[in-house]
């Protein structure tokens, strides 16, 4: 079993804080997100593996031999609901071809304004779903999620250091 109190929160939430201004970006969120999901294997006390660069479907494979999707958003959890805003599960890009087949064991949803982060299983991310036209959007009932760390003081980082890198990577590739 993956022992989430051996996490460095603090630490991962810091990442995530610094790395906000990418976030926002649509041409540099994916990069964001692979900064975020190895800054989770590594503050992760060992338990997880990152897989989200070689594998479709999942971002880590668990010390406890279970896949792990990672989804990271800002207001994921609602005020005046149980309800969280919608999750996009998979995106087909115009052509939604339904249901997918099970890649992952649970979810680890990420909500990057409360500083908190929820474990779903891969049926209750099923039990909510819509199918549109470009994918499957999902929301998870938080009263059955299990709430792994919540409200985290994120390790403040400075996020124009991690700026600097980028802009300098960016124009070392052009």
């Amino acid at each position: 079993m993956i022992d989430w109190k051996k996490f460095d929160w603090p630490e991962i939430f810091g990442v995530i804080h610094a790395i906000k201004p990418l976030l926002s970006k649509n041409q540099s969120r994916m990069m964001a997100v692979d900064i975020q999901e190895n800054a989770t294997a590594k503050y992760s006390a060992g338990q997880l593996k990152y897989v989200g660069n070689t594998e479709i479907g999942k971002d880590f494979i668990g010390c406890d031999g279970l896949r792990y999707e990672s989804k990271l958003s800002k207001n994921l959890i609602q005020k005046i609901t149980t309800r969280t805003k919608p999750i996009t599960l998979k995106n087909y890009y115009g052509h939604c071809l339904g249901v997918p087949d099970q890649t992952f064991d649970y979810m680890i949803a990420w909500d990057y304004t409360l500083n908190t982060v929820l474990l779903a299983d891969w049926d209750h991310c099923l039990s909510d779903y819509e199918v549109k036209d470009a994918g499957l959007k999902i929301c998870l009932d938080e009263r059955y999620c299990e709430v792994i760390a919540k409200n985290v003081i994120p390790v403040e980082k400075s996020n124009g250091d991690i700026m600097q890198k980028y802009n300098d990577f960016v124009a070392s590739c052009g």
